[in-house]
């Protein structure tokens, strides 16, 4: 049997295959294909059932007729390399310089020239705290300020206080520059050394004059000579006189009778033995 006797997409014979009639003038609709770029046979009913086989074949993947696809079949696509060299000549913009964002943050946390009260904020503040002091309303002073949100607080270091709702003089006093530098230096302590406690913080810059590189220095020297000189461990004490085991010597010698003493204010002693 040839190779053509079957069809090549059902694996029917094609003697067995049936042929679509039509119903009005019980004509075939379509006959067996023999495809010309590789010699196989699509049956009648394959290509009723799938009319794109009438013009395509499916193991060359090439198409004979007007197809979307190209007439000498798949290709794969281009390689990248073209697209990479291409855009490896188009010019980068570069992200810009840090110094402009520090002098945008330092502007950014000095308060402004303005004719508003000046309040500087402490922990104990909040929008309410404010709204009471100042006779303000709270959602005036959200909306003065640009907080939304009352957590927000935590991160400001001063607030505006509109002149149209207070006209008096601010409640509070500006913090004092050498304060804000010692604190900061307390914060930088701490991450340098790795250490949480404010107060050992404190000691040490304060020891140290508050000379940051001295005080991380000491902490560490102070560090290694904790390692280097281990405390020992509480050890198991000795067996003290709470309970003592002592030999008596009485009835005749017997070493079988002894007397149990206890370190006690009553001195109570008794007598093991036979009745």
């Amino acid at each position: 049997m040839s190779p053509a006797a079957a069809c090549c997409t059902c694996a029917t014979l094609l003697s067995d295959t049936k042929i679509p009639y039509s119903l009005d003038s019980e004509k075939p609709l379509t006959f067996d294909r023999s495809l010309e770029c590789c010699g196989r046979t699509i049956c009648a009913s394959c290509q009723y059932d799938n009319p794109r086989f009438q013009t395509y074949c499916p193991f060359c993947q090439i198409s004979c007729g007007p197809n979307p696809l190209p007439s000498n079949g798949l290709r794969l696509p281009p390689s990248y390399s073209t697209s990479s060299n291409s855009n490896a000549h188009q010019p980068v913009d570069l992200p810009p310089p840090y110094t402009s964002i520090r002098a945008t943050t330092a502007a950014g946390s000095q308060p402004p020239e303005t004719d508003d009260v000046i309040h500087y904020l402490t922990a104990d503040d909040s929008i309410l705290s404010l709204s009471l002091a100042y006779q303000v309303p709270a959602a005036v002073l959200r909306t003065h300020n640009g907080v939304y949100n009352d957590n927000l607080m935590a991160a400001r270091k001063w607030v505006l206080i509109p002149r149209s709702y207070y006209q008096g003089p601010p409640l509070s006093s500006p913090p004092d520059p050498e304060e804000e530098e010692r604190k900061n230096k307390v914060r930088r302590w701490m991450v340098a050394t790795k250490c949480p406690d404010y107060d050992v913080a404190k000691l040490y810059l304060k020891g140290s004059e508050y000379d940051l590189e001295v005080a991380v220095e000491a902490f560490k020297a102070d560090e290694q000579w904790e390692k280097e000189h281990p405390m020992k461990g509480k050890q198991r004490a000795r067996p003290g006189r709470l309970r003592q085991k002592m030999q008596v010597d009485g009835n005749g010698g017997d070493p079988n009778k002894q007397v149990y003493c206890k370190k006690s204010s009553a001195k109570a002693s008794y007598r093991t033995g036979t009745p």
